[in-house]
C-alpha cells in the first residue's frame, strides 16, 4: 500500500445570487462582496462572463462606476453578487480571475494577490456561479511553484 501526501486546503465558500440587472435594487444593495458583470462582447459572444469584483461599498455602487466607465459601452449588462466570509476580498477576487480571465480584468490574470499565495485555498462557488467553476484553486502559484508562462 502506498502511503500518499494528504494537501490541506483553506475552504472559502461563495454563495453567488441569480443574475439580475442595475434596476434590482435589493440585489445590489449589499457590500463587502464579490460580483460577476455578464454581458455581450463582440468578440467572446453574448451573455458572456466579462468582469469579476470586489467592494466595500454597496455593490450597486461600485457598478454603477463601471457603466460610467468602460462598460456603458457593452449591451445587456447583468450582474451577480457573491457573500463570503472572507474578511480580505482580494484573495477570492484574484483565484477566481486568474482562474477564469474575464475580458475585462487586467490585475490578477496571471499573478494572484500576496496573501493568496501564502498557503494552498480552495474556492467553492455555491449558488447560481453561472460561468465560474463549481470550485478553482490558488494550486499554480503557491510555494513558488508559479506554473504561468513567462514570456
Amino acid at each position: 500500500m502506498i502511503a500518499m501526501k494528504q494537501e490541506k486546503y483553506e475552504e472559502i465558500i461563495i454563495d453567488w445570487g441569480d443574475l439580475s440587472e442595475l434596476k434590482d435594487d435589493t440585489v445590489l444593495e449589499s457590500q463587502n462582496v464579490l460580483y460577476q458583470i455578464y454581458g455581450n462582447s463582440h468578440i467572446y459572444g453574448l451573455n458572456t462572463l466579462l468582469y469579476i469584483g470586489k467592494t466595500d461599498q454597496k455593490a450597486k455602487s461600485r457598478i454603477t462606476q463601471h457603466i460610467k466607465g468602460v462598460f456603458g459601452y457593452c449591451h445587456d449588462l447583468k450582474f451577480s453578487v457573491g457573500t463570503l466570509s472572507h474578511t480580505k476580498l482580494e484573495v477570492p477576487e484574484s483565484i477566481l480571475i486568474a482562474n477564469h480571465k474575464p475580458c475585462f480584468n487586467k490585475e490578477y490574470i496571471h499573478k494572484l494577490d500576496p496573501d493568496a499565495m501564502k498557503h494552498k485555498i480552495i474556492i467553492i462557488n455555491n449558488g447560481n456561479h453561472l460561468m465560474l467553476k463549481n470550485s478553482c484553486t490558488n494550486f499554480w502559484w503557491v510555494d513558488g511553484k508559479e506554473k504561468v508562462c513567462k514570456p
